[in-house]
């Protein structure tokens, strides 16, 4: 079961990364649905549905991310997250989030002060740097970070980014990329495009490797 939970973890941890749209304009109340595809060990074993809704300036202002792993047609665990991240220069400045993770609950909520951010986890007061960003994906300066904390527990990371170039192919065409290594704390690998925008999710697990690719 602890498999599976970093499996559902990374699923969340991917299609918050979804959101690469953060620094468009859009009309207010509008909302957006994408959806994408999980692969273990290349192998297609679930699938996302994420809600994007924006706020009257385009800011994004609700996340909400549905997603189930099966193998062999039997439904192994659920996942649903509600998250609300208010952003105001390019800053993180509040966040409410209610998580069931496969039967364990988890709410969390944080506010930016003057000098850090202070947050409660199931009832439990948390504080944290105010250098710290968090582990938003979708977010491009998230490559430009060395401290990064976890959207459902809050817990600090402490990471190093290496990047590089590559080529990737998508629905037939191929396309420019940004490479950016996660180690440290947290372990994972995102490709942006040209335009910033995420491409591809991978995020290692115990004895697997868990592929995100965002559906066009």
């Amino acid at each position: 079961m602890d498999v599976l939970r970093l499996l559902t973890w990374a699923t969340l941890m991917t299609w918050v990364t979804l959101i690469t749209l953060c620094s468009s304009a859009y009309a207010a109340g509008r909302a957006e649905n994408r959806f994408g595809t999980i692969h273990v060990d290349g192998r297609k074993t679930g699938t996302v549905h994420y809600t994007i809704e924006y706020g009257e300036k385009g800011d994004v202002e609700t996340l909400r991310t549905r997603a189930s792993l099966s193998i062999l047609g039997i439904k192994l665990f659920n996942f649903e997250q509600n998250l609300h991240e208010e952003w105001r220069g390019g800053g993180l400045r509040l966040m409410r989030s209610r998580t069931e993770d496969d039967g364990t609950h988890y709410s969390a909520s944080l506010n930016r002060g003057p000098e850090k951010y202070k947050g409660v986890v199931n009832d439990k007061p948390i504080e944290l740097p105010g250098h710290a960003f968090p582990a938003s994906v979708w977010h491009y300066n998230v490559v430009r970070q060395s401290l990064l904390f976890d959207l459902m527990t809050l817990k600090p990371m402490n990471v190093r980014i290496a990047r590089s170039d590559e080529t990737m192919t998508v629905n037939n065409k191929t396309l420019a990329v940004e490479r950016f290594d996660f180690t440290g704390d947290w372990k994972a690998t995102v490709w942006f495009d040209q335009k910033r925008q995420l491409v591809k999710f991978e995020y290692p697990v115990p004895g697997h490797t868990v592929t995100i690719q965002l559906d066009d």
